[in-house]
């Protein structure tokens, strides 16, 4: 087992700083540099690796970002003489501090660009080509090198440094041969209103737009070619983009006047996530906006169908406090993520990946055993990555330092030094004898950049001895993980609590009552089910009471449709005699083809109510039904008339009222029975009588 992460970083910042005093500085320094004037971003960097012989080249832009005049500015390449040989130093280096100096500063004509003078806020580009053979490299020993450009210029101070940009580049020797399973997540949090409207649509609408997150990963994706990656992708994303494209319309079940025979609005089909609507919003959204939708889906779509797809549960559910809490939900989660990426068309492995890399050991059993379980190496030993859980799910350790970005001042995520770091990391750890790939999962808000197009990200990784792979299962002699994952007590305190795997449990109770009420093919229990899991997803850690709130709410408004379905009648009824009929109304206001039954309750078990078997209603339809009741003590009870779906869950609006039962007619037949019998009780007397009468008169 590796050392634990805050002794192994502080010795990685004491062995950089013994062997290669220029590269280090303390950890967390470039993040907290002072901006420079000038702004310094390197856009290109070709080959991404040291070649034997060619040129090198780096390109980029300087922007004034002071409030005064530079002007004579030179860009300056730099080089490191001596390469970083193993990757705690290179872990160091992307920690130090960015105004130190790493490298030796090329100044031959020839090897740096001049782009002249820059007023406040003025950028202009630069493009610098090298020849490798004249390189100050020391003997061209493999390694990590630091590779960069300085920006000098005049101002009122003098001529110095204005900016910098650096990043790594390795030189490999021959015969090295190692593999990367570059894992690309598509993630986002997504919220609902309560009539299951999406939320925050402009920022979704800058998240798809031209320059926006989403958009950038998905139009990377497209450049990949025939190189293979590995999509981590959420389904609620996938609907949520589908409900722009479709300008997000309302989860409903609709609502017609009462006796109305209308037909439902069908679903709009392209939507994933079937949201019936059938009327839309005043709140439209604009036609670009939905244009960037319909793009992004088609991106997605594509490269889904080249790349391996891991497929995590539906909203990103927080799958430790989950097990901890409510397993069930677990479960719930990744079936409905299967149900939705099956109607999408695209073939998933299901997975479980927290941003943050850790997991609870206790939750693997409650994760599906066909599950892939994705965790960060924190405490993990690099001996290989791919294992497998006592439990029997693929367990994956993902390279932690390779996915954490490059040095500063440049932003660490853009893309050109996210893959510099990545290919400089494969290059030292190929030495280390790692069995399986080296598994480079990016972080859970990953944006490549303004510049990932001029990045070349993937060419950059085409590699003669790099191999780009995707994450597959493990193989059947895949050993056994018999150490723990660990799992801190601020992710602990940091999870879902119960109100919200309260909150969560309630909405999917009433969708899945809307599942068994509804007759016609939709997606209104998908939609509402994946509402009620945002409730518990691991976005919602940042904000549970909204959450809860936002969710509870949309099942408060599903609730109020239900209502139109109901039970009519008088609120008083008496039986003479103790049985008779009773007539009610069934109802559906809905706009949705139904099938309900009636469950019958009262205050006495002396009262029987005989009820038909559930019955299918069209939309705004009303029957008349006629409902056997008998009783065996006489007296008031109250009794509910409650709608119920095929499997007997209640839904919608009770009928309550009064019924009496009394003995009077039993008594009036009686008297009736009793004055007839003695009447013909007199009639055969005065019979008997005649008769008499009759033989006396004969004699």
């Amino acid at each position: 087992m590796t050392l634990p992460r805050a002794v192994a970083a502080v010795l990685a910042a004491l062995v950089a700083a013994t062997v290669l005093p220029l590269t280090s500085g303390p950890a967390g320094a470039a993040e907290a540099a002072a901006p420079s004037p000038l702004t310094v971003t390197l856009t290109r960097l070709t080959p991404s690796t040291i070649p034997t012989k060619g040129r090198i080249v780096l390109a980029g832009t300087v922007r004034n970002d002071s409030t005064e005049i530079w002007s004579a500015i030179n860009v300056h390449p730099f080089l490191s003489g001596t390469p970083m040989t193993d990757r705690d130093q290179l872990a160091a280096a992307a920690a130090s501090d960015p105004a130190i100096e790493v490298g030796t500063r090329l100044t031959e004509v020839g090897q740096f660009a001049t782009i002249g003078d820059l007023v406040p806020g003025q950028t202009a580009s630069f493009r610098i080509s090298l020849k490798v053979k004249d390189l100050p490299l020391a003997g061209h020993r493999p390694g990590v090198y630091w590779i960069g450009v300085h920006a000098l210029g005049d101002h009122t101070a003098g001529r110095e440094v204005g900016g910098r940009a650096r990043t790594f580049i390795p030189l490999v020797p021959d015969g090295v041969q190692t593999s990367i399973a570059l894992v690309v997540p598509l993630r986002e949090r997504v919220r609902r209103d309560r009539v299951g409207k999406l939320m925050d649509t402009s920022d979704w609408s800058t998240l798809l737009g031209d320059d926006g997150r989403l958009e950038r990963i998905a139009a990377l994706l497209d450049t990949a070619g025939g190189l293979p990656a590995t999509m981590l992708v959420d389904p609620a994303v996938i609907d949520a983009v589908g409900s722009i494209a479709s300008d997000n319309p309302a989860l409903s079940l609709g609502e017609e006047p009462e006796g109305s025979t209308a037909t439902p609005t069908p679903s709009p089909a392209n939507t994933p996530s079937g949201l019936v609507s059938p009327s839309r919003s005043d709140d439209r959204l604009d036609p670009l906006d939905r244009q960037h939708a319909t793009r992004w889906l088609a991106q997605v779509n594509t490269a889904a169908k080249w790349q391996r797809v891991l497929g995590l549960g539906y909203a990103d559910p927080d799958t430790a406090a989950l097990a901890r809490r409510r397993p069930q939900l677990v479960s719930l989660a990744a079936k409905e993520s299967s149900a939705a990426f099956k109607r999408l068309g695209i073939d998933t492995v299901p997975a479980v990946a927290p941003p943050s890399g850790w997991l609870d050991d206790a939750a693997l059993g409650s994760i599906p055993t066909d599950t892939m379980v994705l965790v960060s190496d924190h405490a993990a030993p690099r001996t290989r990555t791919h294992w497998r859980t006592p439990e029997h799910q693929d367990l994956v350790f993902a390279d932690e330092q390779a996915g954490s970005g490059g040095p500063g001042p440049t932003a660490p995520l853009d893309a050109l030094a996210e893959r510099q770091r990545i290919v400089s990391d494969a290059a030292l750890r190929a030495g280390e004898g790692t069995s399986g790939p080296m598994v480079v999962e990016l972080p859970a808000t990953w944006d490549p950049g303004p510049a990932w197009q001029e990045s070349d990200f993937f060419a950059g990784m085409n590699l003669s001895w790099l191999n780009l792979v995707p994450l597959d299962r493990a193989p059947e002699n895949t050993p056994m993980f018999d150490a723990v994952l660990g799992y801190p007590a601020s992710e602990r305190r940091a999870e879902v609590g119960m109100a919200n795997v309260a909150a969560a449990r309630t909405v999917v109770s009433t969708a899945s009552v809307l599942g068994q009420l509804l007759r016609s093919t939709n997606d209104v229990k998908h939609g509402l089910t994946g509402i009620g899991l945002e409730a518990v997803s691991l976005n919602a850690r940042r904000d549970q009471l909204r959450a809860r709130s936002e969710v509870l709410a949309t099942n408060a408004a599903m609730r109020a449709q239900l209502d139109k379905v109901s039970v009519i009648g008088t609120d008083f009824v008496t039986l003479s005699g103790g049985a008779g009929t009773l007539t009610v109304t069934l109802v559906n206001q809905l706009a949705q083809p139904i099938t309900v039954g009636i469950k019958p309750r009262a205050s006495s078990p002396d009262v029987k109510i005989e009820v038909p078997k559930p019955l299918e209603l069209a939309p705004g339809q009303r029957t008349v039904l006629r409902l056997h009741a008998r009783a065996s003590t006489i007296g008031v009870h109250d009794v509910t008339l409650t709608p119920v779906t095929v499997d007997g869950a209640e839904l919608g609006t009770p009928l309550t009222f009064s019924l009496r039962t009394s003995q009077v007619g039993k008594l009036i037949w009686g008297l009736l029975v009793g004055g007839g019998g003695l009447l013909v009780v007199m009639i055969l007397r005065r019979i008997r009588r005649g008769l008499r009468e009759h033989r006396w008169r004969g004699q």
